[in-house]
């Protein structure tokens, strides 16, 4: 069984590069891990990523945009991984600042996924009381895909501009966002028509959810409202499967320091440094600049 890794950023470049020292020199501990293919799409500023660091490919592509821009990422990784490297069975698509430090759970999972027949492995991008990913959406962020499934039936490209453009005024008018995660959702029911042959549509979302792994061990992927209704927002860390996905340094850098991994030279320096102000450039929520005015904009 061969494994790839699509890894996607923009801004996060300490984060892509702690990322990338865990995949080499923690994940090669793991016999099912330990020669993969790592494929990196990147749409940041050149200078900040100026050449490959420890991936086999780097992808230079535009940066339309938060959403748009992460569905390019991930579409032209995917594309690169069926042309380039076809003997890949499964795709592992990490986003830059998410990290996974126990090996020994992904592994679990794909192995799981081959003996189930699971087209894709993933969580709802919801609450403990709203985890329908098919109306919440899938997480990206961490999932992974069998690749020669995902290319024979078309469940890349991802489209969300295409659906954007197509609906955005139905959208608008509800007052609603549309997430990637939600048209991926849609895109794999698509993919699971075009794979099995259906006696009823009423049947769709079932035999779609049969060809899902569905990784519990993350959810809920979002806190409930707690006391007067004040959300808490994502859950960045799930110690029992080492996955971390903190959006700031220093939660990183003290579960790490506690961990005692031998890492890489950049996971060193967060765990020794004192200032922090240099990670990612500075850079914390995702954020834009719109006539000389810096917008913040969240998950």
């Amino acid at each position: 069984m061969k494994i790839g890794v699509l890894l996607y950023t923009f801004s996060r470049i300490d984060d892509a590069k702690i990322n990338l020292e865990i995949i080499r020199n923690v994940w090669s501990k793991n016999d099912l891990l330990k020669d993969i293919k790592v494929v990196h799409s990147y749409n940041g500023k050149k200078e900040w990523w100026p050449e490959k660091y420890l991936e086999d490919e780097l992808l230079y592509l535009d940066n339309p945009g938060h959403f748009a821009g992460a569905e390019l990422l991930i579409n032209e990784g995917i594309k690169c991984f069926s042309q380039k490297y076809s003997e890949v069975d499964y795709v592992i698509v990490l986003a830059s600042d998410t990290w996974l430090v126990k090996p020994e759970y992904t592994e679990s999972v794909i192995r799981k996924m081959q003996d189930e027949q699971k087209y894709m492995a993933t969580c709802p991008w919801g609450t403990t009381e709203k985890d329908n990913m098919w109306k919440m959406g899938m997480a990206i962020d961490f999932a992974i895909f069998d690749l020669k499934w995902s290319t024979k039936f078309n469940l890349f490209p991802i489209r969300y501009t295409e659906f954007k453009e197509k609906y955005s005024e139905v959208f608008d008018y509800k007052n609603e966002i549309i997430y990637p995660e939600r048209v991926l959702a849609v895109r794999f029911k698509q993919a699971i028509i075009k794979s099995t042959s259906m006696p009823s549509d009423n049947l769709v979302t079932k035999v779609a959810t049969e060809h899902i792994y569905r990784m519990t061990e993350r959810e809920p992927v979002h806190d409930e409202k707690g006391w007067f209704g004040i959300k808490k927002g994502r859950k960045m860390y799930f110690p029992k499967i080492g996955l971390l996905t903190h959006h700031e340094a220093k939660p990183k850098k003290d579960i790490l320091k506690n961990l005692k991994l031998t890492i890489g030279d950049n996971a060193k320096k967060l765990i020794t440094s004192s200032d922090l102000s240099y990670y990612n450039n500075g850079v914390g929520k995702l954020r834009f600049f719109k006539s000389g005015k810096e917008i913040n904009y969240g998950d």
